[in-house]
């Protein structure tokens, strides 16, 4: 193998297969990437920890091809320390097993292992593959995650719902998750080459690598699903053509529709920086979810309180209008409402109420000022026990 490339794209390849390589393999070999050079047909460098897999694609000039397996971790340290933009060599040394890595006057050499001892990376079959607008796409899931059970108790619920939806005719994709205290529910636009997806759920690791990608990819992601397998791939504009898939979750997410389909016939709408300044504030003095945060909703007004027998108390009041004649009090966890009020993009935003111990229908205000995706939050209150 004999190679020559741009430093800055070989350390972004090496940055993506740093994400995913675990800091502790259950064999050593994990810990490497494939670097699959071909006369041609450019470079690629492939990493996994077997339920995940990175491929990048580069151009670069190739004048001997091969494959080699190279340590990820050391290789990612050497390119960031090298000139940022330069041109880096790459040459393999078959008599003494090491690949020469040369930049300008600094030359290293690494060991490599024999390409054989990568493990075998199947070819995925795709029946369904659609493209998304990588903004929109990200937007969806970061809205999504903010309901999304963060311990493993439920490993179904440890991640998101996708599905295809047709609402009213419309092509949509649905990205849905739970904790069981809240619902976060986002629909997007998509063609109609979605509508054969089988409903899945992707773990909480693989949303997290998944947005690093999208992030830093182009304007669209080609998404491909398999039964047991999602795939995202993006082409970056320095034209890094990137990989990433990952096992699916086996398991049933809760039916959820009823709990978004509820009749709250309470309406109450509160400017959106107003009502999470004062839940910021207020819930300075609570320390955890068994000192709630009190709304006390009536038609001019939203009183906001939190009481803590250690610190002390807090109240605040805002400006709110409430559809109701009848006063209504009731509690949340703030930390739980702030992660819903915090992604609504909206001047205001809408609280749809029944009664103190009913779930809350939250949604903007103005849905049609947030054209890419729609929004909608359940959460459940705190129940209020009196002495």
């Amino acid at each position: 193998m004999k190679l020559t490339i741009n430093q800055k794209i070989l350390e972004k390849a090496m940055a993506h297969a740093n994400w995913i390589i675990e800091k502790k393999q259950a064999s050593p070999i994990l810990g490497y990437v494939l670097f699959d050079a071909s006369v041609g047909n450019g470079l690629t460098i492939t990493a996994t920890n077997m339920d995940m897999t990175i491929v990048d694609s580069l151009e670069c000039e190739i004048a001997e091809g091969g494959k080699y397996c190279l340590p990820a971790s050391l290789l990612y340290d050497i390119t960031k320390k090298m000139t940022p933009g330069s041109d880096i060599s790459v040459e393999s040394l078959k008599d003494v097993n090491s690949v020469e890595i040369k930049n300008k006057r600094a030359s290293f050499s690494i060991h490599y292992m024999d390409s054989a001892n990568f493990p075998p990376i199947a070819e995925a079959n795709y029946p369904v593959s659609f493209s998304l607008n990588s903004k929109i796409l990200k937007k969806s899931i970061d809205i999504a995650k903010v309901a999304m059970l963060q311990d493993n108790s439920r490993f179904h619920l440890n991640g998101i719902h996708v599905h295809y939806e047709n609402d009213l005719g419309n092509d949509k994709i649905r990205f849905v998750a739970t904790d069981l205290f809240r619902i976060s529910c986002v629909s997007a636009n998509v063609s109609n080459e979605a509508q054969n997806m089988e409903p899945i759920i992707i773990s909480k690791r693989t949303v997290f690598e998944a947005l690093k990608l999208i992030d830093g990819g182009g304007e669209e992601t080609k998404i491909s699903v398999s039964e047991n397998r999602i795939s995202f791939e993006v082409t970056s504009s320095d034209n890094v053509k990137t990989e990433f898939s990952s096992r699916l979750i086996n398991g049933a997410f809760p039916e959820y529709k009823a709990a978004l389909d509820v009749s709250n016939d309470k309406v109450l709408i509160v400017n959106t920086n107003d009502i999470i300044d004062a839940l910021d504030r207020v819930s300075t003095v609570v320390m955890d979810s068994t000192s709630p945060v009190k709304l006390e909703i009536s038609q001019n007004k939203l009183v906001l309180s939190g009481v803590s027998q250690e610190l002390g108390s807090a109240v605040e009041e805002i400006d709110a209008s409430f559809n109701a004649f009848e006063p209504l009090e009731i509690c949340f966890n703030s930390r739980y409402l702030l992660e819903i009020l915090r992604v609504i993009e909206t001047p205001q935003v809408t609280l749809l109420l029944a009664e103190s111990n009913s779930s809350t229908i939250i949604k903007p205000t103005d849905a049609d000022s947030v054209p890419d995706v729609d929004m909608i939050f359940a959460v459940m209150p705190i129940e209020i026990v009196k002495n």
